[in-house]
């Protein structure tokens, strides 16, 4: 599994958007140009950045925990 650099700028711009940063969510996606990536909005449910963040660090301390 890979995620690509347009995939997390939307994360981001969307956390942004969903925290109410809405002008840093405007700069970002601006800068990033995430209007014109081709990802569907509807596809990525709310609160994704934080959900992909959080299975990452339980992996992290599941992989911890095997390995000793």
């Amino acid at each position: 599994m890979s995620i690509t650099s347009d995939e997390i700028n939307f994360l981001v711009f969307r956390y942004l958007q969903e925290s109410g940063f809405s002008h840093s969510a405007f700069t970002f996606g601006y800068e990033s140009f995430v209007h014109k990536s081709k990802l569907n909005g509807n596809d990525v449910p709310p609160g994704a950045l934080i959900s992909f963040i959080q299975k990452g660090l339980q992996y992290l301390e599941l992989e911890a925990n095997l390995n000793e």
